[in-house]
């Protein structure tokens, strides 16, 4: 929607003398402590009545004149870290998410105290406010500075609107924000869409492996609020956790729709933790038969053995056996679930050395059995488990392992 600015303009001056900026506050809600963990300052103009008068699209347009913005800046700023106070006073454990107009903090122009300095003369912990900027914004030019300060002072950063493109990719790397809230067109449609589940699951897994919290921003039905929750997002913010009242008249709280969803979530959970649990059980059971198939084979028979092996189990990534020192014995081979297309690969062979592996260090501190989980490589994109242990032959006292690499669906 395009934007008259000199409107914008005349409706910002009238709202800033007429004192008719007003903070309304968005909860971010952890669904795995059911709490309010943090709440989002959103600056509205609003007429003599209370009503909205200046939206987002006209207060914080980033072709305003730089005075405009400058103005726009320091009012919602101190309004927001203002109306902070109650929750502050009250809580101590509630993190503000202060939304910072990054274009002002990276040109000369800018005389606008900045937002430490404000935030101190409040007497705030730093580690309580989280500066929030917009990965639009932040794709013209970083504020570094800015940035440089807040992570020496102990403020967290978030990026908003971020979606999953490698020019994001490229600003959470420079910027390195503690939080990042998802753009709405990821997660349009989000619930009938399995791709869609899969590629949010992915993205979230990412963010998380990086050292981010993802937090699902936009959040409007129990629907999607489950679908986010499912995908790896436990912080969310929303119009669903607002509280309302249902078609029958009975209230709807916060704390309801909170317990609803985390239900859901444990029951994904206890099942995913039920099908682990049955897989778990039949491999082991598979690792300790093979074992004693190897004790009673001769050596020459150990590539048939495992041959045999994955052929029969359609759930093994691959199988392979090492030396008491760590070198690779048999062939690694390659089961239906790494290799579907027959294409045989394998990233380690025969002769290979082992003793820096985690498998290895584990088995070789005292421990008979290791099980775990592998990143994504080469012979499984989609990451898998394993599960090794020794096994000894002929009265031997330096024993072998015997891994086996499997996934769980």
């Amino acid at each position: 929607m395009d934007i008259d600015i000199k409107n914008c303009i005349t409706a910002i001056s009238r709202v800033v003398i007429e004192d008719g900026i007003t903070i309304y506050f968005q909860p971010v809600v952890s669904l795995l402590s059911k709490t309010v963990i943090g709440f989002e300052a959103l600056a509205r103009g609003v007429d003599e009545k209370g009503e909205p008068s200046v939206g987002p699209a006209c207060l914080f347009n980033s072709a305003l004149p730089i005075k405009a913005q400058l103005k726009v800046e320091e009012v919602c700023l101190g309004k927001s870290l203002e109306a902070y106070k109650p929750l502050y006073d009250k809580y101590r454990d509630i993190i503000l998410f202060l939304n910072i107009n990054s274009n002002i903090y990276s040109r000369d122009e800018s005389q606008i105290i900045s937002p430490h300095q404000l935030v101190a003369s409040y007497g705030y912990s730093p580690n309580m406010i989280t500066l929030e900027l917009d990965v639009e914004q932040l794709s013209k030019e970083i504020p570094f500075n800015l940035l440089r300060i807040a992570h020496e002072q102990g403020y967290k950063v978030s990026v908003d609107n971020v979606d999953g493109s490698t020019e994001c990719a490229k600003i959470l790397t420079r910027v390195k924000p503690d939080f990042v809230k998802l753009d709405s067109k990821i997660y349009a449609n989000i619930g009938g869409v399995a791709e869609a589940k899969g590629e949010l699951a992915a993205f979230a897994a990412n963010l998380i492996r990086s050292g981010i919290i993802p937090v699902a921003k936009g959040v409007e039905s129990e629907e999607e609020a489950v679908v986010f929750a499912q995908a790896g997002f436990s912080l969310q913010q929303g119009f669903f956790y607002a509280d309302s009242s249902t078609g029958s008249g009975e209230k709807d709280s916060f704390g309801d729709r909170v317990s609803r969803v985390s239900a859901a979530l444990k029951d994904r959970s206890k099942k995913n933790i039920q099908l682990l649990q049955e897989v778990f059980r039949d491999i082991h059971l598979l690792l300790k038969s093979t074992m004693t198939r190897l004790q009673q084979e001769e050596d020459g028979e150990m590539n048939r053995i495992l041959e045999e092996l994955i052929k029969k189990n359609s759930k093994i990534v691959s199988a392979y056996i090492l030396s008491a020192s760590g070198k690779q014995l048999s062939k690694r081979l390659s089961g239906r679930a790494a290799d579907p297309l027959g294409i045989k690969l394998v990233n380690s062979a025969v002769g290979s050395d082992h003793s820096d592996s985690e498998i290895f260090v584990y088995l070789n501190s005292g421990f008979e059995k290791i099980a775990g989980t592998h990143t994504p490589d080469p012979l499984c994109r989609a990451g898998y488990n394993y599960i090794a242990g020794y096994f000894y032959k002929d009265g031997s006292r330096r024993g072998r392992i015997l891994i086996l690499e499997y996934v769980r669906s």
